[in-house]
């Protein structure tokens, strides 16, 4: 019984010992963010965003705290949404071998009186893939899937812009 009691007791020791020299490190799960009391409220005006794209953000919002409400301190404007899918390789026989798709919206940050906090900020990411015109359909579900990361790391960076900025900027 003493035994069993010590063997739980060093296992116990040494997963406080892991999780206290982990967190020590500075180890973070991917996407969370250091969030100032006064940036937990937030304005989101969307604009012409798509709404995968709003998804994506008020995800990443919710996972680091973050909740829309009207009498927040700072509002996080987006604009200029533009979604695009380009051929970016043809063969010989004229057939699109790659695509390029492309996302880009512009940010700003204001306070609470509307004033601006950040210069406009344009954010672009982009992807080039290969097509196969006898498996469109695996093509397809190929983009779908680029397209959901380029807005992953289009949220993300908006996240990161918006703690980043502070009420002295101009």
């Amino acid at each position: 019984m003493i035994k069993q009691w010590k063997a739980g007791t060093g296992k116990l020791i040494l997963i406080v010992t892991l999780f206290s020299l982990i967190s020590a490190c500075g180890f973070h799960l991917r996407g969370i963010q250091d969030v100032s009391e006064d940036k937990k409220l937030v304005i989101l005006t969307p604009g012409n965003s798509d709404n995968q794209l709003l998804r994506s953000l008020r995800r990443n919002m919710k996972f680091n705290g973050i909740t829309e409400a009207a009498n927040a301190n700072y509002q996080i404007r987006l604009s200029n949404f533009r979604y695009k899918r380009r051929a970016a390789t043809i063969s010989s026989s004229a057939d699109v071998d790659e695509y390029e798709i492309l996302v880009e919206v512009s940010m700003l940050i204001l306070d609470r009186q509307g004033q601006p906090l950040t210069q406009n900020i344009k954010i672009q990411r982009d992807r080039i893939y290969t097509y196969d015109k006898d498996a469109a359909a695996a093509s397809s579900e190929q983009e779908e899937l680029l397209r959901g990361e380029l807005y992953d790391s289009i949220a993300q960076t908006i996240l990161r812009r918006y703690l980043a900025s502070n009420n002295t900027q101009q």
